[in-house]
């Protein structure tokens, strides 16, 4: 019998990554970044990609429904091309890491949060998917900076192939699950911090127990690290890499966000996920061409 051709589409996207990793540590970085425009550009161009449908639609509602169609057609070649080369850095400055902490730098807030893991006061650290989000955690971990990353739970062969390399660079991954869940509020509770996804939508869009709005319309994001802050009455703080005009990178973020207690359970979670997310609306629209998100997080304005 005949495999079905999804099961042949999941085998080929690890390889995928192994050749990126080639790539990455093989070709100079000019050279990989002609390549990476030369990709993202094509890939930014398929209109009837649903990664494609996912960036215009989230595009369309950060900037307030006001994209003109120019500009929704220009903006995933533009997010698509921000994504290669920042996977080509990724796979390319593995291998050097002394080279890659003479292209990072960190903001104040970003040395801030440093500063309370390795003074070991607990921490719920919460990253939008801007620029490079692996290499800020490879970063990271160059500051032995000890922290757990709760990662997209139920990984698939592409993501669980993602994953070993981030624990290869010293990095403490574990996909969200109940067993995790636990890890990390014990870690919390002793003054160890995590660090988790923002803005990635649920897969499981029918819970509508807690729906916050983001940019204005109710979204299916998570909410699972606000319990964690609640808990272990331990802020929240929002980190995202940064892009900078001559390729170089800079971590940003906020001051730390202490949670707001509520009598009502649902409403407790609820209004302080809402504040999060509204603290990182900023962030996301400064830098709105790095926002590689890929799925959508309001699937109301998918035809636009």
């Amino acid at each position: 019998m005949q495999p079905k051709k999804h099961k042949r589409q999941f085998s080929l996207e690890p390889l995928l990554i192994h050749l990126a990793i080639l790539i990455g540590w093989s070709l100079p970085r000019r050279w990989g970044y002609l390549l990476a425009t030369a990709v993202g550009n094509l890939l930014g161009s398929l209109k009837r990609n649903r990664m494609v449908k996912a960036i215009r639609a989230n595009q369309y509602v950060i900037h307030g429904q006001e994209l003109s169609a120019e500009a929704l057609n220009q903006t995933p070649k533009t997010i698509f091309v921000s994504a290669a080369k920042c996977i080509f850095d990724y796979f390319h400055f593995l291998p050097r890491p002394e080279r890659l902490q003479k292209i990072i730098s960190f903001s104040p807030e970003a040395q801030n949060v440093i500063d309370r893991v390795h003074s070991n006061q607990a921490t719920v650290i919460v990253c939008p998917h801007l620029s490079n989000f692996d290499l800020m955690g490879y970063a990271f971990a160059l500051q032995k900076v000890d922290i757990q990353v709760l990662s997209f739970p139920n990984p698939n062969e592409t993501y669980k192939v993602q994953n070993k390399l981030r624990e290869r660079t010293g990095i403490n991954v574990t996909p969200l699950d109940f067993t995790a869940f636990r890890q990390a509020q014990i870690r919390l509770q002793k003054g160890g911090s995590v660090l988790t996804g923002l803005d990635r939508p649920l897969a499981d869009a029918s819970d509508k127990k807690y729906m916050p709005r983001f940019f204005g319309y109710e979204s299916h994001l998570p909410v699972a690290y606000i319990r964690m802050a609640l808990k272990a009455e331990a802020p929240v703080v929002i980190l995202a890499a940064i892009t900078l005009p001559d390729g170089s990178y800079r971590l940003v973020g906020t001051d730390p966000i202490w949670m707001t207690p509520n009598e009502d359970l649902e409403s407790e979670i609820l209004l302080n996920a809402e504040r999060v997310l509204k603290a990182a609306e900023p962030i996301i629209v400064q830098h709105a061409q790095q926002w590689a998100m890929f799925y959508p997080i309001w699937p109301q304005f998918l035809g636009v």
